[in-house]
This record gives C-alpha cells, sequence and structure tokens, in this order.
C-alpha cells in the first residue's frame, strides 16, 4: 500500500502537466476561451440606436461591430466571432460584418462563436415617407448675376430620420440657373426653373431671368411731323454687356381722352403724329426706364429729306448709263439732279437733269430715272451727284446725301453675300438678320423685302448700311421674303440668298 506521501508527490508532478497542456490548448484553439462583454454596434451607415433595436432605413446598408470584448483566459487563440441572420424573413442580408436592408420589417441578428449564441439584436427597417416639404429662398432671383441660398425643411413620417432625408436640387437649365451646394445663380438669360426633391414630394420655382438694364439710350426729344410715321428705336445696354435684354415696354404718360393726344402710339413703338403738340413717352425695359418727349410739328417740305438714293451704272454705246433710284416724298413730284464731273475739274455742283413725275405710276414708292455721261479717256469718269425734291411753289426739300462714282472700282460685281441668317426674338418682336462681311474698303450693305402678304415685288427697306448686321421690328403676323446686297459707288454685289420668316396667330 503506497503512502500518503507517494500520492502527494505524483499530484505536485501532474498539477503543472495539466497547466501547461491547458495553456497550448487555449494557445492553439484547441480548446475555446470564454467571450465576455460582446455587443453588437454599427459603426459604419446611416442609423438610429433605439432602447433595444437598430432602424435603419430600406436598401441601406450599414456595418456591424462585435465592440471591444474580453476573452478569458487572455493567452487563449482568439475564437472565430461572427453575425448571423438569426431568422429566414430575408430582410436583411449579412456579407461578412456589413448588413443590407431588402424590405421593411424586424430582423434579429446574433454574434455567433461557432454555433453558440454569444448576443441578438433586432434591427428594424423602415422606409421613410416625406409627409411634406418646405423651401424657401433667401433672396428674389430676377437678373442675371443675383443669387439665392436656398432653404428646406422635410418631415417624415418616421421622424427619426428627418434629418438624414436627403434633399435634391436640380435646374432645368444650367445655362440658365446654375447650382452650387445650397445656392442657385443665374447665369444666363430666358426662363428656367429649380426643383427641389425630397421623397415623392416636389417644389418648383419657375424663373425669367431677365438682363440687367445698364441704359437705355434714345434721344430726350425727338422731333415727328403730322402724318408721319415713325418707330421709337432705343438702343438697350444691358450689364453684363451683350446679353439677350427682356421686353421694351411704351406708354403714354399724361392721361387724356383720345383725341387730346397729339401722337398715336403702339405697343411695339410706333408713333404717328396727329397733330401739333408734345407728348411724353415712357420707356421701360427690365429695371430701367426713361421717358422722352414727342414734339409733333406741321410738316415743312424744307425739313424732308430725300432718302435712300441709290445708282447703278454701266457703259452702253461708249456713254456711261446711269441709273438713279430714291424714295418717292408724297406730295413732291418735281425733283433735280446735281452732277459735279471730277475728272472735268468741275469745283461746284451743277444742275443736270430735271424730272416730273406722276404719283399715279409711283412703283414701290421709289423714283428711278436714267442719265448718260461721257466717258473720261474711254473710261468711267469720276463723279459725284446729288437729289433736291421741289414742291409746286418751287420749294426744296433737303438734299439727298451724295453718291460718288469712281473709276477703278473694285470688282464688287464678282462677290456674292454668303450666309444671310435670321433671329427671331418672338418676345420683343424683332427679327435679326446677319451676314458675311465683303473684304472691300467702304462697303455697305442694302436690305430688299417683299410682303407676301400684298401685291408687290422686294422694296428697300434700308441702305447704306456699315455693319452686316440689321434688327427689323415685326408686326403681329408677318410673312417676308428678305435679301442682302452689298455696293459702292453705284456698283452692286451679287444678292444673298433669300430667307423667310412669317408668323401666323
Amino acid at each position: 500500500m503506497k503512502s500518503i506521501k507517494d500520492i502527494n508527490y505524483k499530484i505536485i508532478l501532474i498539477i503543472p502537466v495539466i497547466l501547461i497542456a491547458q495553456y497550448y490548448l487555449f494557445k492553439f484553439g484547441v480548446i475555446t476561451p470564454m467571450v465576455k462583454g460582446v455587443e453588437i454596434e454599427i459603426k459604419d451607415g446611416d442609423y438610429i440606436k433605439d432602447i433595444d433595436k437598430f432602424v435603419m432605413k430600406l436598401n441601406d446598408t450599414v456595418t456591424l461591430s462585435t465592440g471591444k470584448y474580453i476573452i478569458l483566459p487572455s493567452y487563449a487563440k482568439t475564437p472565430d466571432i461572427y453575425f448571423k441572420n438569426l431568422d429566414d424573413s430575408n430582410i436583411v442580408n449579412i456579407n461578412e460584418n456589413e448588413v443590407t436592408a431588402n424590405k421593411e420589417g424586424t430582423a434579429v441578428i446574433g454574434i455567433m462563436k461557432n454555433s453558440r449564441i454569444l448576443k441578438k439584436i433586432n434591427i428594424k427597417v423602415v422606409n421613410p415617407k416625406v409627409e411634406s416639404l418646405i423651401a424657401t429662398l433667401d433672396n428674389d432671383i430676377k437678373y442675371v448675376g443675383q443669387s439665392a441660398r436656398i432653404n428646406s425643411e422635410v418631415e417624415v413620417d418616421y421622424d427619426e430620420f428627418k434629418e438624414k432625408e436627403p434633399v435634391i436640387y436640380e435646374s432645368s437649365d444650367e445655362n440658365i440657373l446654375k447650382i452650387k451646394g445650397n445656392t442657385v445663380e443665374a447665369v444666363g438669360v430666358g426662363k428656367a426653373s429649380l426643383y427641389i426633391k425630397a421623397g415623392t414630394k416636389e417644389t418648383v420655382f419657375d424663373y425669367n431671368i431677365q438682363a440687367k438694364i445698364a441704359k437705355i439710350n434714345i434721344p430726350s426729344t425727338i422731333k415727328i411731323y403730322e402724318k408721319e410715321t415713325k418707330k421709337l428705336n432705343p438702343k438697350i445696354t444691358t450689364s453684363p454687356r451683350g446679353l439677350k435684354h427682356g421686353k421694351i415696354k411704351y406708354e403714354l404718360v399724361d392721361r387724356k381722352v383720345p383725341i387730346d393726344y397729339a401722337i398715336s402710339l403702339e405697343k411695339d413703338g410706333t408713333i404717328v403724329g396727329l397733330k401739333e403738340g408734345t407728348e411724353k413717352v415712357r420707356i421701360t425695359c427690365g429695371n430701367k426706364q426713361k421717358i422722352i418727349t414727342i414734339k409733333v410739328e406741321k410738316e415743312s417740305i424744307i425739313d424732308r429729306i430725300i432718302e435712300n438714293i441709290q445708282v447703278n451704272y454701266e457703259i452702253i454705246n461708249e456713254k456711261l448709263s446711269i441709273d438713279i433710284s430714291w424714295d418717292y416724298i408724297k406730295d413732291i413730284n418735281n425733283y433735280e439732279i446735281f452732277l459735279k464731273n471730277n475728272s472735268l475739274g468741275d469745283l461746284d455742283y451743277k444742275l443736270f437733269d430735271y424730272i416730273k413725275v406722276d404719283e399715279s405710276k409711283i412703283s414701290d414708292n421709289r423714283v428711278s430715272t436714267k442719265i448718260e455721261v461721257d466717258l473720261f479717256e474711254d473710261n468711267i469718269p469720276n463723279l459725284s451727284l446729288y437729289v433736291v425734291g421741289k414742291d409746286n411753289n418751287n420749294i426744296s426739300t433737303k438734299p439727298s446725301n451724295v453718291v460718288n462714282i469712281l473709276p477703278n472700282l473694285d470688282n464688287i460685281e464678282d462677290e456674292t453675300i454668303e450666309n444671310l441668317v435670321e433671329e427671331i426674338d418672338n418676345e420683343n418682336n424683332m427679327l435679326t438678320l446677319t451676314w458675311d462681311r465683303l473684304d472691300i474698303k467702304d462697303i455697305t450693305y442694302s436690305i430688299y423685302v417683299k410682303d407676301n402678304n400684298v401685291e408687290n415685288g422686294f422694296v428697300l427697306y434700308e441702305n447704306n448700311i456699315q455693319d452686316n448686321s440689321i434688327d427689323i421690328p415685326l408686326k403681329e403676323e408677318y410673312d417676308m421674303d428678305i435679301y442682302v446686297v452689298g455696293s459702292k459707288y453705284g456698283k452692286f454685289s451679287k444678292q444673298s440668298n433669300i430667307i423667310n420668316v412669317k408668323k401666323y396667330n
């Protein structure tokens, strides 16, 4: 029989072996340690921590964490701890430590060690519905360059997500309204809308952005004769320059009965002299206005002027044949042509020809005649001419502009006006024509228009145009064919392409 002393001795030897064996069994994971203090936490993502659950939004993804836990004994190998969906509802989907909300409802998530549940928590998936969207701007936007800060307030049926509901700002035209963060700025002229969206709610702000007007340029006083028609044509300067300005508004300042007005005024700025007197007209464009005075006087022939004189010439039978035309002045049926032959050394103009016209035979409101001049050394002479009208009392109008005919001209007849294009501003009833400039010094351009609503041909609308563009006021309804020619000293280029512009209400 073994003694007590022998037994105690064996126990003392076995205990260290057991402790060493236990250490390595924990160290290499043969025995799993005890885990304490494990928690389910969300470290990344959009969520709400409720009392006994987490709340997340449908289709969102969050990142889970086990928190800071301890293992006993501390030297044991870290156990394999993972997350698991503890129900079959498919409300959420778990991929390693990421949870994605698939549909509304409540799912149970567990922290697992092997097959053992260490901790579990409920995750509620909600789809917050936007109940209201209130949006305001801290400034009114009307002109290019102005901006406003957008303020929005969202109410949702799941109130905890009120501050997390995204608000989206969109512009219907980034060339007119530009959005940076929560600020909208007017960067161009035109109509555009600002859309503010949250969930299914939407607020819309519609804008008609205009150019800020720096100046309205037009004479302060304009003279007009009785029965004369004139179109007010203010030049609008925008800030910044070159922008398209808004509609121009015209109105009579003084209130009178219609019979007392000295003029009639159309909404497009056309005035007609009714009787002697003065009227004040207010011109408004955008943020600017200007008041001008219209002075109506009795028509005097000495104040009239021969306008839109044109010449065209060619050599026929060793003579210079010159076609001359100008605008007819009503009731002025006598005209004198004065000529100075610079090739012969003339110092003064001399009366060269006299014509009497029959008003009933006037075509297209133009007077035309033909004269012949001798060549100078078999070449085209250097000539200057102008026209004067006279009434039956031998009182003269103002002379026309002087027209020069020079030898050795640029070959303008071989040139063609190209790329005539139109741009119509329906808001302001304005037609803008542009064309390619001819590379000829001192050339001018003439516009010819045919009104297809009446039975006539092309009529000279305006000549002596130095630029390669023109603005033409439009009526409410129109149908016109238009072309352009270049001219220099009585010689003409080939005409441009013919364009048609029309509008019917």
